[in-house]
C-alpha cells in the first residue's frame, strides 16, 4: 500500500518542483535592441557593458545591478544552454570587444575570469548546471585604488597598531 502511494505521488511531485526551478529565471525579452561590436543583435541587456549570450535568462532572485546600464556595480547571474566551454570562450573573446582588459583566467569545473575597465574590475564566473547549460556569474565593482577618487595603498588604509 505505502508503495503504491510513493509511486502515484512521486511523479507530480517531481513535476511541480521542475516547474519551481524553472520560475527562477527570467528570459530576458526583447524589450530592445542592441547590437555587440562582434556585429551580433542582442535582444535585451540589462547593462550595456557587458555580452550577454544570447538565450541567456536572468536570475533575478540572485542578481543585484545598482545603477545604470553603463556604469553599474553588483552581480549579473544568468542561465544559458550552451556548454560551458563555449561560455567561456564567449566571455574570453567578447569581454575585450566591451573595452574589458583581461588579467587573469583559469579554465576548470568552475572557471573564472578577471577583467578591468576605467577603474572598475569584473570577473566572470562560468560552471555547469546539474540539469544542462551553464551558470553565468558576472560580478563588476569599483576597483580599490579609485573608491572615493583618491588613490590608495592597501597598507595606507591600515589600523596602527599601537601599545
Amino acid at each position: 500500500m505505502i508503495k503504491r502511494i510513493l509511486v502515484t505521488a512521486f511523479p507530480p511531485v517531481i513535476f511541480l518542483l521542475g516547474i519551481a526551478a524553472c520560475a527562477q529565471n527570467e528570459p530576458l525579452s526583447p524589450t530592445k535592441s542592441a547590437s555587440t561590436p562582434a556585429g551580433q543583435l542582442q535582444l535585451f541587456q540589462p547593462v550595456s557593458d557587458v555580452p550577454i549570450p544570447k538565450d541567456a535568462a536572468l536570475d533575478a532572485e540572485r542578481s543585484l545591478i545598482l545603477s545604470g546600464t553603463d556604469d553599474w556595480t553588483g552581480r549579473l547571474v544568468m542561465t544559458t544552454s550552451i556548454p560551458t566551454t563555449e561560455a567561456f570562450a564567449f566571455y574570453k573573446s567578447e569581454m575585450p570587444r566591451f573595452e574589458w582588459d583581461p588579467i587573469m583566467s583559469v579554465q576548470s569545473a568552475i572557471s573564472v575570469l578577471n577583467f578591468t575597465r576605467a577603474g572598475r574590475a569584473a570577473t566572470v564566473q562560468v560552471e555547469r548546471r546539474a540539469l544542462g547549460g551553464t551558470l553565468v556569474t558576472v560580478t563588476v565593482a569599483r576597483t580599490h585604488d579609485t573608491v572615493g577618487g583618491a588613490t590608495s595603498s592597501p597598507t595606507q588604509n591600515a589600523p596602527l597598531n599601537r601599545r
